[in-house]
């Protein structure tokens, strides 16, 4: 396995989306990921998606390169196969709700008392406390608690819309990613390992304060209110098509204008510079919504790009994304590859997107069928003669037997 991370053990106690996407982040980065899941269903993950032959694809992507132990938690005999599985690792990933894995005999203090390096990440939907801490958080939750979906549904104003696709749970991935790896260069120079707490509240806000909830960071009076950069942007009709142009600097305002043939628009007083366009921003988006939409659909989708290109003004068309990977930007940079997955058949994968010179990551490979590796796994801590009285006991479960 190549990889910067090559070397480093992975506990994944994780399931469903944003847990076991940080571990298979950090698997395509080369460390060595267990994943444990519950006997005979595994993970509800498995069970949501495309599939074929009864694999999710969704999972696929996931889970991928990870061993997978099949595990009872509601027997003693198997928290103490965690336990000691825990104690070789150098990092172990849950997102039970708070305060389940103290009850198992799982969490941090437990874990970390035979392990004092242990980088231990815990995700939840609120924080580990507080008032809301005992809910239940899906995505679609945290986007509406967060104001995400607020601000999505801010551009046409008709209602708050949610983002098609579970963004805070791989946004919250992403972010546990980078915490254990920050975690990691701590321990490397303290010898100290760690509790980090994520929440997917506290991964939206931050995300969204920067330019979404720019008008709120300055606080007080006499404030120039403007609207937020990302509504800058504008999704518009052609001819044949859908395209979307950004419009932030004065030259390339007056770029559109010479593209799309309004001279008069360019002239106007109202719009000359970013500052104008700011003081008269509702008649600036009406003027976009109208004049410029309706000039735009005077062009075909290729006459726009070329004219766009041409007065350098940022234009792309719009994409399904299964036309990505015929896309000959995607096939320069090798963003897609096909496989053999031995129980989900073909399928096509996206590559991890940092592209390191020295030590390259790669997709890491399969994901794998519940208690794929039930015995490797127990073989790691000296338990794999034990297989067969353990799976009798319900204690463990392997599709090797």
């Amino acid at each position: 396995m190549s990889g910067p991370l090559k070397g480093l053990k992975v506990l994944d106690l994780s399931a469903v989306v944003a847990g076991p996407l940080t571990g298979a982040l950090l698997a395509d980065q080369g460390a060595d990921v267990i994943k444990v899941e519950r006997l005979n269903s595994g993970d509800i993950q498995r069970h949501v998606g495309s599939s074929r032959n009864g694999f999710s694809g969704f999972f696929h992507m996931l889970n991928r390169g990870k061993k997978s132990i099949a595990l009872d938690l509601a027997k003693p005999e198997a928290i103490e196969i965690v336990q000691e599985l825990a104690a070789i690792s150098d990092v172990v990933i849950q997102n039970f709700r708070p305060g389940v894995v103290d009850r198992l005999g799982v969490g941090y203090e437990q874990l970390s008392a035979n392990n004092p390096g242990l980088i231990y990440l815990s995700i939840s939907g609120f924080g580990p406390d507080g008032p809301q801490a005992h809910k239940r958080a899906y995505d679609p939750i945290i986007q509406t608690y967060s104001g995400m979906a607020n601000v999505q549904g801010l551009k046409r104003g008709e209602g708050p819309e949610q983002v098609n696709q579970l963004i805070m749970d791989k946004l919250t991935a992403h972010h546990g990613c980078q915490a254990i790896c920050a975690a990691l260069y701590y321990r490397s120079q303290s010898q100290q390992g760690q509790h980090i707490n994520l929440s997917m509240l506290d991964t939206a806000v931050s995300f969204l304060w920067p330019d979404a909830g720019a008008d709120n960071i300055l606080q007080g009076d006499d404030i120039d209110h403007r609207p937020a950069i990302g509504g800058s942007g504008q999704l518009m009709q052609y001819s044949d098509g859908w395209g979307a142009i950004m419009i932030l600097s004065d030259s390339e305002f007056t770029g559109m204008c010479q593209a799309f043939e309004l001279p008069e628009l360019a002239k106007d007083p109202r719009f000359s510079s970013i500052g104008a366009r700011m003081n008269h921003r509702l008649e600036y988006q009406e003027v976009m919504a109208t004049t410029v939409s309706n000039a735009a659909s005077n062009f075909s989708l290729a006459e726009a790009e070329q004219r766009l290109s041409d007065c350098s003004v940022p234009f792309a068309r719009l994409r399904k994304l299964g036309d990505l990977p015929d896309d000959p930007q995607a096939i320069h940079n090798q963003l897609f590859r096909e496989i053999e997955h031995p129980v989900a058949g073909h399928l096509r994968e996206t590559r991890p997107a940092a592209r390191f010179s020295a030590s390259p990551a790669k997709p890491a490979g399969f994901a794998p069928d519940v208690g794929e590796h039930t015995e490797a796994v127990l073989a790691m801590i000296g338990e794999s003669d034990e297989l067969q009285q353990l799976e009798e006991a319900g204690i463990v479960g392997s599709i090797n037997l």
